[in-house]
């Protein structure tokens, strides 16, 4: 029986990426129980995760954002953090990945699926559809519903998750009024959120869209909820949405090319998601941003991540505290994960007006107006301390604490008083205590929102 340095199952981008650089060095087995490299999914990510090997595997990309709900609040600039968030051309860079896997020596296997494995001292034996394999080291990249996790008992119940499902259109008719660059981020509907009370959490979609060229877009719904939609149930949504809305006139006559769709977890993201000679990555260990869905994340820590994984195996580090101790992520400080879960959070439970004001902090007529740069940077996880607390500063002149906590649900509560005293200072927390009738600080509750800064 071959051994392997390291057994990735799921052949996606995470596992991929991973093996096209850990199998420069080591022997490496992707198994996939599809066809590696083969996605429903599609990505734009921001310019500075794109490096000279990915950049021929991007185009175009976006250059506009805008926002528009069903009440009446609009909000529109150019790019600014970057001249453009290339879109990853997904076909042609997996694939890429999964040849560059076989011309180091390594192997990728389709239609291989997983179905159990053991742990020894030695290694761990894989046992799929196709065979037993051993290796070293497990490196679980099976996606956001992970049954290696689910083996562990590994618990998903504090995550909330994007449920997205939309396609890839022709538009023979041109664009009406659309411009190519275009991504409409947050778009709502009267008749999908009757109630101004109903929030994402309880199930109201938003619609996007990316123009991709001058006939071409990228349209989709997505729920932000601690629940996952049903891909049946997403459909019918999607489709009533693109041929009946008013608002959605540009796509009535739109032709489906592709159909797209995925889950994504956020606004949890936890380091410590190792065990025995088994580590996770990609979705499975919650590799994720609404800004790329994740591939922004792959793309930014992968040869890093592989690094370390390949200097675990020199070292035979491979027991659970030593996989642990791996960082799965490059960042600067705690605020940009924390900043991205609290709006996670804020953007699933606020009811329609709220959501309206937050959009229209982006506008110049707000006198508690954001830079809509710092948009972009919440959400490719690149804001600087400073510009945190500029953030919050605004989104706590506007909202006032007890509106914040009669959104949030009591899981929240530690997290925002935490990250409120951290950024703002401890006067906030006083107030805090007001509105909840708390005798003591944070600390009494729960502090760790699922993070690790080490």
């Amino acid at each position: 029986m071959s051994q392997y340095d390291a057994i990735i199952v799921g052949g996606g981008p995470a596992g991929l990426a991973i093996a096209s650089e850990l199998s420069r060095s080591r022997r490496v087995l992707v198994i996939e129980k599809g066809v590696a490299g083969e996605t429903k999914r599609s990505w734009f990510v921001p310019l500075n995760v794109v490096d000279n090997v990915v950049k021929p595997y991007t185009y175009g990309g976006v250059t506009r954002f805008l926002a528009s709900t069903y009440s009446g609040a609009k909000a529109q600039w150019r790019a600014r953090q970057f001249e453009r968030y290339p879109y990853v051309d997904e076909k042609r860079l997996l694939p890429f990945w999964a040849a560059t896997i076989r011309n180091n020596g390594s192997e990728v296997v389709d239609r291989c699926e997983y179905r159990s494995h053991a742990v020894s001292a030695d290694g761990v034996a894989v046992n799929t559809a196709r065979g037993d394999f051993t290796g070293r080291l497990l490196i679980d990249c099976t996606g956001y519903d992970s049954a290696i996790a689910k083996q562990y008992g590994i618990s998903r119940d504090g995550y909330y998750w994007w449920s997205v499902y939309g396609a890839v259109g022709e538009h023979p008719d041109g664009l009406s009024g659309m411009q190519v660059g275009d991504y409409m981020m947050w778009q709502t509907f009267a008749d999908t959120n009757p109630d101004p009370k109903t929030s994402l959490q309880q199930g109201r979609p938003v619609f996007e869209y990316e123009i991709l060229d001058d006939k071409t877009s990228f349209s989709l719904i997505l729920y932000l909820r601690r629940q996952i939609m049903a891909q049946d149930d997403m459909a019918k949504v999607y489709d009533r949405i693109i041929r009946e809305e008013a608002a959605t006139a540009a796509f009535h006559g739109m032709k489906v090319k592709e159909i797209k769709y995925g889950w994504y977890p956020s606004a949890q993201i936890s380091q410590e998601l190792a065990r025995e000679r088994v580590i996770f990555a990609g979705d499975a260990a919650c590799w994720t941003t609404p800004c790329g869905w994740g591939m922004s994340f792959i793309l930014n820590n992968y040869r890093d991540f592989a690094a370390k994984l390949d200097a675990a195996l020199q070292d035979d580090a491979l027991g659970r505290e030593e996989l642990a101790a791996i960082p799965h992520f490059r960042f600067r400080e705690r605020g940009e994960i924390v900043l991205n879960a609290l709006m996670t959070h804020f953007l699933s439970n606020a009811p329609a007006p709220l959501l309206d004001r937050f959009i229209d902090l982006f506008n110049a007529s707000n006198p508690n107006h954001i830079d809509p740069i710092y948009c972009e940077k919440v959400f490719t996880l690149d804001i600087a301390p400073e510009e945190t607390e500029t953030v919050l500063r605004a989104m706590l002149k506007e909202f006032h604490l007890k509106e914040l906590y009669g959104i949030l649900t009591p899981a929240d509560y530690a997290l925002l008083i935490e990250e409120a005293a951290y950024f703002v200072g401890e006067s906030v927390v006083d107030e805090v205590r007001h509105w909840l009738g708390k005798q003591h600080p944070a600390e009494d509750g729960p502090r760790n929102p699922g993070f690790d800064f080490a």
